[in-house]
């Protein structure tokens, strides 16, 4: 086997589990089998047979990067490439040690095998919702739960005097803060009057992970 073949059988198993999904790789922790079946595996690679891996797994990195925008970018800015990266070639070399070492049982290479092919990839899009809304005094949402708190306090000030009529302040605010919450968690599309107001002409601001 060429360098460059096992640099495609990798890229291989790696469209035939992922597909076209781009993202942060999410590859199983190594456990202590794994560990014990990694340590096994290399030991029983030659010298020649670790350099062939290396030189196969230097391309592999880069296409791995070159798939993911973020990380193309942030590799092109001189930033080392992200952990989940490291982690997948790293997985990649758990499974090209298993083709290559002359003595593991089933259980041991099917351990290694299974770290690569057998992860997730939280896309783009998913890892950005995940991010959710800046919490920004200018949201209106969030001008909305700060105003929940401030009502919330100040039930708990008037629940001193008026037991009844604290209770009802504090439910009332924790209300205002939820409804808050939930909008400015769902990043709903609002117009953000007097900064940009559209009745002077502005444009209506989505001020979620989205927003212009």
């Amino acid at each position: 086997m060429e360098v460059s073949e096992l640099t495609e059988a990798l890229k291989d198993l790696v469209k035939t589990a992922y597909g076209d999904r781009v993202g942060t790789f999410k590859i199983q922790s190594v456990d202590e089998a794994t560990s014990r079946a990694r340590q096994k595996a290399r030991s029983q690679l030659s010298k020649e047979q670790r350099l062939f891996i290396d030189r196969s797994l230097v391309p592999f990195r880069d296409w791995l990067i070159e798939r993911d925008p973020e990380a193309a970018e942030r590799v092109a800015s001189g930033a080392p490439a992200p952990q989940d990266i490291e982690t997948a070639v790293r997985a990649a070399e758990d499974h090209a040690a298993a083709l290559l070492a002359p003595d593991l049982n089933e259980a041991e290479t099917e351990l290694l095998l299974a770290r690569l092919k057998n992860g997730r990839i939280e896309t783009i899009e998913e890892r950005n919702s995940l991010r959710g809304a800046p919490l920004r005094f200018s949201n209106r949402h969030v001008r909305t739960m700060a105003g929940g708190f401030a009502i919330i306090f100040l039930g708990s000030g008037v629940a001193g005097v008026t037991a009844e009529v604290g209770t009802v302040v504090t439910i009332a605010g924790a209300a205002i803060f939820v409804w808050g919450f939930r909008k400015w968690k769902s990043g709903e599309t609002t117009s953000n009057v007097p900064s940009v107001s559209v009745f002077k002409g502005g444009k209506i601001k989505r001020e979620g992970p989205g927003a212009l």
